[in-house]
């Protein structure tokens, strides 16, 4: 009965071998062993390749990983179990309010809550109130896992509705979770925290027609950044909730429903046509505005470079002759190039960019001067020149499209009055239901697989393990400037996880557990599980954004 077993522990940036009892909880063996010492905690793990949550006793010899908030996944479980506090807290102060999670805003969920009393801001005050003295008790979420087999049965559980019931059958869907605090119980298609313990790090802050529950983004691990109210990106996501009245598709099972039923033709017209007037409409406004210098940036697998030669398409409808160029043309030589922490070039950070040739030549450009714009040559990496003189029109603007369009400093000896700024992302709200969303940079990481796998002959792990420093890029030097835009472009279609399930589906389950990428690769399957494919591409135009993923595009092979 004395005999131990052996564990080893792998955290962040150590990895320790222990002999411990059967049956010891990962909550005390993190406690005992889990390096504390840059501020960080661990909210969830894997032991043998398997997610667990912390109360989990590990009873046989393992490998253990620890995931604190530098960790996508350990993230997504923390943002899910604070929603579940939230909701538990709310049902308490004010059991009549109806909230509705919707998407991201100002580091954080938005929830639209149905029924809101008089005074927001009291309510979301007695709301965090409550919630801190749950976390204080150290408060359990119990769960209990529902087969696929037991929410088919002729005696499902009482807690799945029939419109659940209907919407697993239609589906992939193997299991969902049923967890329960309080007396409060709500459904989950990926896992909780075991308690609250952890819960330290939120803030509930009133929003119009809901609140936003502040909790650790990409950028916000040991603590949240300070209040910072992205109100373009709201109004964004409001014209999207738009165009999903406008098709009838809120959630998955209407997706579904569409491609069940054959409907998914017409959502595939009204979702290019609704893009198309959004691209001629800012069009419109440019050549209203006078402005030149068309400034295009967004996240990776946004569709950024089918969206810049379509808007010059529609400024030529305006009689406009636009000049198109991207900003990777004006890297500097390769022995010039930042490096990051590994000794790796780091072609995405600005220093990267010769921003002083950048603004001489544009602004060059504007007076009419005949300029010698270098051509880059990625093999040798340096410039080349002689191959590219150009000449601007006295009214002819220039679309620039690059991870750095927004940012100031690009640009910055450009007149202020010359520029127009357009940021382009997928801001889809489709989610699975009213309590699971689908995280908004899930929607470019598949799409992202599936061009790399398409065309790049590369994996989907790989793709995976290229994604975090991606993110990190993007962090830096994107979304702080998103507000800064004249123009939101919303390039998410509302069908397209529908259509990217068959191309990536098959390079997703070839990762194997041993493969560090597994358990994000088996996240995404959950998400996959809950759409049908759709697998006729007939529809879909050839200058299509969506042509970037799929193939056959025009412009993006």
């Amino acid at each position: 009965m004395n005999e131990k077993i052996r564990i080893r522990i792998i955290s962040e940036n150590h990895i320790t071998e222990v002999m411990e009892r059967p049956g010891i909880s990962l909550e005390d063996l993190a406690a005992k062993y889990y390096d504390r010492s840059e501020g960080y905690f661990p909210v969830f793990a894997s032991v043998n390749d398997v997610g667990r949550d912390l109360l989990y006793r590990v009873s046989r010899p393992a490998v253990v990983h620890f995931m604190d908030l530098r960790s996508r996944l350990a993230r997504l479980v923390y943002q899910r179990s604070v929603y579940f506090l939230y909701l538990t807290a709310l049902e308490e102060i004010a059991p009549e309010v109806k909230p509705v999670l919707k998407h991201p805003l100002n580091d954080g969920l938005y929830i639209r809550i149905g029924n809101m009393p008089e005074n927001p801001a009291e309510l979301a005050w007695r709301t965090e109130k409550r919630m801190k003295e749950m976390i204080a008790e150290n408060v359990t979420f119990s769960r209990k896992i529902i087969r696929r087999k037991e929410i088919l049965s002729d005696d499902p559980p009482s807690i799945l509705t029939p419109e659940l019931i209907d919407y697993v059958r239609h589906c992939d869907v193997r299991e969902v979770f049923e967890y329960t605090c309080r007396g409060v119980s709500k459904i989950f298609f990926d896992p909780l925290l075991a308690s609250t313990r952890s819960l330290t790090l939120f803030e509930i802050v009133p929003y119009p027609g809901g609140v936003v529950v502040r909790i650790p983004q990409y950028r916000s691990n040991r603590e949240l950044p300070p209040y910072r109210d992205d109100k373009k990106l709201y109004e964004a996501f409001l014209e999207e909730a738009e165009w999903n009245n406008n098709v009838g598709v809120w959630y998955m099972k209407d997706l579904n429903r569409k491609v069940m039923n054959g409907e998914w033709h017409d959502l595939i017209l009204l979702n290019e046509a609704l893009q198309e007037k959004k691209i001629a409409n800012i069009a419109d406004e440019i050549v209203k505005s006078g402005k030149r210098i068309i400034l295009i940036a967004g996240p990776s697998s946004s569709g950024k470079t089918t969206f810049a030669q379509r808007l010059c398409i529609q400024l030529r409808v305006n009689g406009k002759r636009p000049l198109y160029m991207g900003t990777d043309d004006y890297f500097v030589e390769r022995e010039q190039a930042p490096v990051d922490e590994n000794g790796k070039f780091n072609f995405e950070d600005l220093d990267a960019v010769d921003v002083k040739l950048f603004n001489r030549q544009m602004n060059e450009l504007l007076e009419g001067k005949t300029v010698d714009m270098p051509v880059f040559d990625f093999i040798k990496g340096s410039k080349r020149y002689g191959t590219r003189i150009t000449q601007a029109e006295a009214d002819q603007p220039i679309v620039i499209e690059g991870i750095h369009a927004l940012n100031d400093e690009l640009t910055s000896d450009i007149d202020d009055s010359e520029k127009y700024r357009i940021y382009i992302s997928p801001l889809t709200t489709v989610n699975i239901d009213d309590n699971n969303r689908i995280p908004v940079s899930d929607l470019r990481l598949v799409r992202r697989i599936a061009r790399d796998v398409r065309s790049r002959g590369r994996t989907a792990s790989q793709t995976l393990s290229e994604w975090v420093k991606v993110r990190a890029g993007e962090v830096k030097n994107i979304f702080p400037y998103n507000d800064s835009a004249d123009a939101l472009f919303n390039s998410a279609f509302m069908y397209e996880w529908a259509m990217l399930k068959p191309l990536v589906k098959e390079s997703l389950e070839e990762i194997r557990e041993e493969d560090e990428n597994y358990l994000e690769a088996e996240r995404l399957l959950r998400i996959l599980r809950c759409v049908r494919s759709l697998k006729d591409w007939s529809d879909i135009s050839n200058n299509s954004i969506m042509r970037e993923f799929l193939g056959g595009g025009i412009w993006v092979k």
